[in-house]
């Protein structure tokens, strides 16, 4: 691994003293940096990337035994390499292990803070104490009640016509799947043929026609990452 990228990259003491620290908060998300997430993502992509290479380099008993004769230091060094190389995937493998639990229980913890103090007390709540990514998943949760608002007040409203146009758009949900197995062809719920699909085939479907069969586990949904 680059020696420049060693000295830059964070350290897990201090996703540890970030993690202590939020759980010793008890009210608010911390400040924390806003480049705590980025840091930690870059450092496990290298770690895996260092693994990937200890794999592309394996230790071969068969090259050992054709050079034996000839020089058996080499052997011995060729050896001492694997075995150092076997050594530090299964370091590297136990540090991504550690990292991602604590930056799991540390995004977590921070995000329920988040939905709870912006509710509890609007008044107050730090925006700016959020990373990026947690504005991401904040403003999520944000339009999800705003749903919820808006089913309840036209629902105990007694506006029904309104409440099926709302609820009417459902149908127009659309999302991407990969097929795990054929599957005969169907009208879904806008009336259009859908299929028929084989095997791997990728589709764009209705959501109430995709839900049952990802729930029958013919499919998988793509999620295309923006």
């Amino acid at each position: 691994m680059d020696h420049n990228k060693i000295q830059n990259l964070i350290k897990i003491d201090d996703i540890h003293n970030v993690l202590k620290r939020e759980i010793q908060v008890t009210n608010e998300p911390q400040p924390i940096p806003q480049n705590l997430y980025q840091n930690i993502a870059n450092l496990i992509y290298l770690l895996n990337e260092q693994n990937e290479k200890n794999d592309f380099e394996p230790y071969s008993m068969e090259d050992d035994a054709n050079t034996a004769n000839d020089d058996d230091t080499d052997a011995t060094v060729d050896e001492d390499d694997a075995t150092t190389a076997a050594i530090s995937k299964q370091i590297n493998t136990e540090l991504i292990s550690m990292i991602t639990k604590l930056t799991s229980l540390l995004f977590i913890l921070r995000c329920k803070k988040i939905f709870n103090s912006s509710k509890s007390s609007p008044e107050n709540f730090e925006y700016s104490n959020l990373t990026d990514e947690e504005k991401y998943v904040f403003f999520g949760n944000r339009e999800r009640e705003k749903r919820i608002d808006v089913i309840l007040k036209m629902l105990l409203g007694g506006k029904p016509k309104t409440l099926e146009k709302i609820v009417s758009s459902i149908n127009e949900n659309f999302i991407m799947v990969r097929f795990l197995d054929s599957m005969e062809q169907f009208v879904g719920v806008n009336m259009n043929k859908y299929g028929p699909f084989k095997k791997d085939d990728v589709a764009i479907l209705p959501f109430e026609n995709a839900r049952p069969i990802l729930e029958s586990k013919k499919a998988v949904e793509i999620r295309q990452l923006v």
